[in-house]
């Protein structure tokens, strides 16, 4: 080839990226500009790898795991790993499965944001499998088969726990990330519990909430700490209580990955949720359309595995058909088999002594006058409070069946 003909190739390649984005012919998608505070990035090729290198920078891949409706995440720096939840039952062999495949032999850490079951049953597959080091996990307990499973293999394999402390830093080889909540105690809604954390590797940085709602957002922006971001996991699978608006202000995300369920009837992605996602101008990634996330930082720029969607259609609490700007319905994929239809919304008629309703496969259990009753097929009644924790049900975050 000519040098002439070198020349122009050069040329035209190098005009391309300064566009903005890039995908590349292996189908992967990178930004020119990762981040506000990348804005003067140098070019992954050649000599500036180099330069990376020297500057004690290395690569760190985020995956975002697609274990249907719930959260699982590794987060790989050089040798090192970590895991920040595990998803439900249904997806534990699965995440065992990916974290093999990449050639995961041992985790430096273990997060458990919280003890629900879409986030911890993947979990204790993975202390079963692996040797783990340290888990980070909230203090406070669940009355659930899940958590005396987790709080069994932890005894038998000894392994040492830490509680999570806001503003505590650790190193997970090159990289690091710091505790951001919870920033309190006595909170009425577990999910407040979650550990959120942000990782950071060279000028990239990632925050994971968690299910943290509004009230722990809040604490966090009172807390004081640098909430700027390039990626944000959109807190509780993008529901209507988190990604408040100024804590994404806070945050100001370049991009945003939801993790949901396809078939999942708890509204999520929620409108409100989408609206103040799309108002902050972040590009989205999402599980329930894409399958599995992957972002790698090498310290300067963020290159993905997936191209951003273009999908910012949103669920209603009950429904698992997606609802369009437009108001247009569509099924991303299958339909629901554990949520709620306009029948099921109507108060039921219970037995002697029913005062309750559990959802066989979400393990929440409800009042009968709750919108989000599942389908009567999966349907277990109980009399009391208390009959439905000895069962490993929790209470529903709607119907607020404990008052």
């Amino acid at each position: 080839m000519s040098t002439i003909k070198k020349r122009i190739i050069v040329t035209f390649l190098m005009a391309a990226m300064l566009v903005g984005g890039l995908t590349g012919l292996d189908g992967t998608y990178q930004d020119s500009q990762s981040g506000q505070q990348n804005r003067q990035s140098m070019s992954l090729e050649g000599g500036s790898v180099r330069k990376a290198a020297a500057a004690g920078k290395s690569t760190m891949k985020v995956h975002y795991i697609d274990v249907g409706q719930g959260s699982a995440v590794l987060v790989q720096a050089g040798s090192h790993s970590m895991l920040i939840d595990g998803g439900d039952s249904n997806a534990s062999s699965k995440v065992v499965s990916y974290l093999k495949r990449q050639k995961v032999k041992k985790l430096d850490y273990v997060v458990v944001s919280h003890y629900d079951a879409d986030h911890l049953n993947g979990v204790v597959g993975a202390l079963n499998v692996f040797k783990v080091n340290r888990v980070i996990a909230p203090a406070y307990t669940a009355d659930s088969r899940v958590y005396e499973s987790y709080c069994n293999i932890i005894a038998q394999k000894k392994i040492a726990t830490t509680r999570p402390k806001a503003g505590k830093k650790y190193k997970l080889g090159k990289a690091r990330f710091t505790i951001l909540a919870p920033n309190s105690s006595g909170y009425t809604d577990e999910n407040n519990y979650s550990i959120a954390l942000k990782l950071v590797n060279g000028k990239n940085r990632f925050v994971i909430t968690g299910d943290a709602e509004t009230e722990s957002e809040y604490e966090m922006l009172e807390n004081g700490q640098n909430l700027s971001c390039d990626v944000y996991m959109a807190g509780h699978h993008g529901s209507a209580n988190s990604s408040s608006e100024k804590f994404l202000q806070a945050m100001k995300p370049k991009y945003t990955v939801i993790s949901c369920g396809a078939d999942n009837n708890y509204g999520h992605p929620a409108q409100s949720a989408m609206s103040r996602l799309k108002a902050i101008g972040t590009k989205i990634f999402r599980t329930d359309a894409q399958g599995t996330i992957v972002a790698t930082s090498n310290g300067s720029r963020i290159k993905w595995n997936k191209s951003p969607s273009k999908l910012w259609s949103y669920r209603e609490y009950g429904s698992s058909t997606m609802i369009g700007a437009d108001g247009s319905k569509s099924q991303i994929s299958g339909s629901d088999t554990s949520g709620s239809d306009n029948a099921a919304n109507s108060t039921p008629a219970l037995a002697k002594g029913q005062k309750y309703i559990g959802n066989v496969n979400s393990k929440k259990f409800h009042l009968p006058s709750c919108n989000g009753l599942p389908y009567e097929k999966n349907r277990v009644y109980f009399d009391s409070i208390d009959a439905a924790h000895q069962a490993g049900y929790s209470p529903c975050g709607l119907c607020r069946p404990e008052g």
